[in-house]
This record gives structure tokens, C-alpha cells and sequence, in this order.
């Protein structure tokens, strides 16, 4: 399983759930997912996986945490739950493989984040497509 998560100044990250025991989120350094936002706690809330189920428990946070709007101390998770911790908004998801959208989205963060540039990841992309001739 998979969180989207989209902060409040729009950055993205992707979390990957499976084969965790936990995740914790909160503005602390500490928490597995920081959020750096006044309103989120320092550890602010956790999901855990529980008899094959993922479920989100809110630690006594003060400004709360929501599913689909509704304020929760605890829910089980359904794939396409939209939470809600401060200012970041956090989509659970089912795992999947890379599609156009995705791939659009991490160039343009490696452009932006001056990781990359545009010719470099051009020349990325024609060599990953390119053909090797097998040697006889």
C-alpha cells in the first residue's frame, strides 16, 4: 500500500506502507514522516497494520486528525481515504507501477529541485529506450 502525501507548500512524497510494523507523522524530526507545519503535533498520529488492515490512530494531537473530513481517533483505512493532518493531505492507495503521470511528476522535481536538468534526463530517457544489438 502506498500514501500520497501532498504538504501544505505543495510538495509531494510517496510512502510505501507494506512491510512496515508502523508509520508515525508529526512535525518532530523523529517522526517517520516530518510534516513541518505549527498546526501538527510533534508526533502527531500513527498508521499501523492490524489483522491485514491498515489503521490510523490520531496520538492526542491538538488540532486533530480527519478522514474524509470527519475528525477520527482511530479508523480503518479504505483504499482512496483522503487524511488530513495540519495542512498535508495524505492519500491512501493501493501499490502500482510507475504510469506517464507519475514519471511527469518526479522529472519535474529533479528539474525544479536543480537535481537534473532537461538534456540530462532527455539523454536518460533515449538510453533507457535505446536497443542494444545482441552479440552473435
Amino acid at each position: 500500500m502506498l500514501l500520497h502525501l501532498v504538504n501544505a507548500d505543495g510538495k509531494r512524497l510517496e510512502v510505501q506502507l507494506s512491510g512496515r510494523p508502523a508509520l508515525t507523522f508529526g512535525r518532530s524530526q523523529e517522526a517517520d514522516v516530518c510534516i513541518p507545519d505549527t498546526k501538527v503535533s510533534r508526533i502527531h498520529a500513527e498508521i499501523k497494520s492490524w489483522d491485514g488492515e491498515f489503521v490510523i490512530k490520531d496520538l492526542k494531537s491538538r488540532n486533530g486528525t480527519y478522514v474524509n473530513g470527519a475528525r477520527v481517533d482511530i479508523a480503518v483505512l479504505k483504499l482512496g481515504d483522503l487524511i488530513r493532518i495540519g495542512g498535508a493531505e495524505i492519500r491512501f492507495d493501493k501499490e502500482h507501477e510507475k504510469g506517464t503521470q507519475t514519471i511527469v511528476r518526479e522529472m519535474t522535481e529533479e528539474i525544479e529541485g536543480g537535481h537534473k536538468g532537461y538534456r540530462t534526463i532527455l539523454r536518460e530517457i533515449v538510453q533507457s529506450t535505446e536497443t542494444k544489438p545482441k552479440k552473435p
